[in-house]
């Protein structure tokens, strides 16, 4: 979002930080019965400029949107949604190594059996040991995307790991348990990486897959929330949107491109943070290819040195929405592989 990838996604939601003081481990996690489901189910979602947004059923009997963003780092949900929903009673806080947490338990905001409850790492089982929603901090920062992209509750990587998800852009549904076989052999299905700790448990949710431009292969986060925050300079051209989903790229690659494919279109300063976009015309997955396709500069050091906190791999970029529009993409973070359908 920002140049320094709205500080390192979010700052990972806290996660990331708390990954350099302690590993997470996910075995024993708490699970929703809608885990037990076994058939593809739809969830009620909007595809909204390139990001899907999970409409949730309250036990309030209101309806609160969900932002699906498999790059995203916690789970949580605003206070403001809370207020809003008259649960400020349910609010805990606990103190987790010196830190002070407020959440929600999600029982206690909906019970809806086919949404899945979050995951919960053994990190907080000491001190919560129920799915649960955190309650972050209010931040100029997070104010200025919120007010962008809308939103009550934020999905990121720990509501998503451990099930099997479609993204299907082309019809704008979204479904869970949607398991990919182990034994595909379909040259559009690739294997997905995850940081992982000695005993091969997954320490965090953010997938790593490959894309390739121009004949050369990327790692990349595979980032349903990616989202460009668009500036005067790009308001011709993305209908005066205030934000859209979009992609990533490390700074050495964006100039890699633009210097040897001067004929790309550039917005200078095509996000209100001051970064510059690029528009590639094809990127391939497989043998599938597609485009155009826009991408926001981001430092080199977001990936190497935020990213890398939560990946099992140095990548140089995240693929949203502006490429993802144009699949069906299902992912199963269980059989660690990545389906991509026209």
């Amino acid at each position: 979002m920002h140049t320094d990838y709205l500080t390192i996604k979010y700052l990972n939601m806290k996660i990331i930080f708390i990954s350099f003081c302690i590993a997470i481990s996910l075995r024993g996690l708490g699970q929703n019965v809608s885990d037990e489901l076994t058939k593809p189910t739809y969830l009620p979602s909007e595809l909204i400029d390139g990001r899907f947004f999970l409409n949730m059923p309250t036990i309030t009997n209101d309806t609160i949107v969900g932002f699906c963003d498999t790059g995203g780092g916690y789970t949580a949900i605003y206070y403001k949604t809370l207020q809003k929903l008259k649960l400020e009673t349910k609010i805990i806080d606990v103190e987790i190594k010196g830190e002070k947490t407020n959440f929600i338990f999600a029982k206690d905001l909906f019970d809806n059996k086919q949404i899945p409850y979050p995951t919960i790492g053994n990190y907080y089982k000491a001190d919560i040991n129920y799915p649960f929603f955190e309650i972050p901090d209010t931040s100029e920062r997070m104010d200025l995307f919120s007010k962008c992209v809308p939103h009550d509750v934020f999905l990121g990587q720990f509501f998503f790991i451990n099930k099997a998800w479609t993204f299907d852009y082309k019809s704008g549904k979204l479904f869970v348990n949607t398991p990919i076989s182990t034994n595909a052999k379909d040259e559009n299905t690739q294997p997905i990486g995850f940081k992982k700790d000695r005993e091969g448990n997954k320490r965090f949710g953010h997938p790593s897959m490959k894309i390739v431009v121009d004949g050369e292969t990327i790692d990349v986060l595979f980032d349903t929330g990616a989202t460009l925050l668009l500036g005067e300079n790009s308001k011709t051209e993305f209908g005066n949107k205030k934000a859209t989903g979009g992609s990533f790229i490390a700074r050495s690659i964006f100039d890699i491109w633009h210097k040897q494919h001067p004929d790309w279109r550039v917005i200078e300063k095509g996000e209100s943070t001051g970064a510059d976009i690029i528009e590639v015309p094809q990127v391939k997955v497989g043998n599938l290819t597609a485009g155009p396709v826009w991408f926001a500069k981001r430092p080199d050091e977001a990936w190497s040195k935020g990213m890398i906190g939560s990946m099992d791999k140095v990548v140089k970029g995240a693929i949203g929405g502006s490429f993802l529009q144009y699949f069906k993409v299902s992912i199963d973070y269980n059989s660690e592989l990545i389906k991509f359908e026209h």
